[in-house]
């Protein structure tokens, strides 16, 4: 066996390893941007219930 045909085989070897790696991190990156999404959405309508549930009562409390 030559040593180009060896270079050759490593090669072969290692691609298939760089693809599962990166479609690994490629998959906790998109599972890191929808939790996150998801939690900003979810922070966004606790926010506006709370403001939609202040009144007069409330804000005289919070001016005192």
């Amino acid at each position: 066996m030559t040593v180009a045909s060896r270079a050759g085989q490593a090669r072969s070897l290692a691609r298939p390893k760089n693809q599962i790696e990166t479609g690994w991190l490629l998959a906790v990156a998109a599972a890191f941007l929808i939790v996150h999404i998801v939690a900003l959405i979810i922070w966004g309508r606790a926010s506006a219930i709370e403001t939609a549930n202040v009144g007069p009562e409330t804000i005289s409390l919070l001016c005192d």
